[in-house]
């Protein structure tokens, strides 16, 4: 695919960013045609994909919405490639400490499942540069989320069945073509009451300590040993 798309550009087309869906033969492909190009996947459908595990995993509400929440597990996105391997440590002593603080069970056997799932997938399956940020342009990774999103609603709400017709396929494929060029054509007259696009907010990277060795801080292991002794209210 990534092949006729340059032969129909008379090989004129030259990526700088490229931005796809989490499969690894879509993305060797498109880092072969195009080797220049930064190859980033959406940020979105990592989240929803880490969600989605927590869940097979029987991992509590609570736990998820603490691991969910802004500043924890999304670090990693934010921090850069060589300490990410102590920032995994970092996320892992957060949520082991946010759960004691909001009086929940931290889940062990659960959580160990889950972080075999993540390095398994994000570390060794998928590199890091394809899902970690640090160092791009706030714009940038603007451009490769957003959009790519909304335009995924818009092809499903236009598909009267998951799986239509090849006729229904193009149909509509040329119809959305069809729009998108009045669109750009309209572009000259739409600068002026054009409304910006609002930036997406990163996280602070946190300061990961070089020294980290563990997964657990002194004072969160012995609330973590005391809660198995004692049943911990949720």
């Amino acid at each position: 695919m990534a092949n006729l798309v340059v032969q129909a550009t008379d090989q004129l087309l030259e990526l700088v960013e490229i931005v796809c869906d989490f499969e690894v033969a879509l993305m060797n492909a498109l880092q072969t045609q195009f080797p220049i190009a930064i190859v980033l996947e959406c940020l979105f459908h990592m989240k929803q994909a880490l969600r989605r595990v927590m869940k097979r995993y029987a991992i509590t509400d609570e736990e998820c919405l603490i691991a969910m929440t802004r500043g924890v597990l999304d670090t990693l996105t934010v921090i850069d490639h060589e300490q990410v391997e102590r920032g995994i440590k970092w996320v892992k002593r957060e949520i082991k400490k946010r759960c004691i603080l909001a009086k929940t069970e931290y889940t062990t056997a659960k959580w160990e499942e889950f972080w075999g799932y993540f390095e398994r997938t994000w570390l060794d399956q998928y590199t890091i540069d394809v899902w970690n940020v640090f160092g791009l342009d706030n714009e940038l990774v603007a451009r490769t989320n957003n959009p790519l999103e909304r335009f995924n609603r818009e092809l499903n709400s236009r598909f009267p069945t998951p799986h239509p017709s090849m006729a229904t396929f193009v149909t509509v494929i040329k119809t959305i073509a069809a729009e998108y060029v009045c669109r750009i054509g309209d572009m000259p007259r739409a600068l002026d009451r054009r409304v910006p696009r609002e930036r997406i907010k990163l996280i602070v990277p946190v300061t990961i300590p070089t020294d980290i060795d563990s997964d657990v801080d002194e004072a969160t292991a012995v609330a973590l040993r005391a809660s198995d002794s004692t049943p911990v209210s949720t």
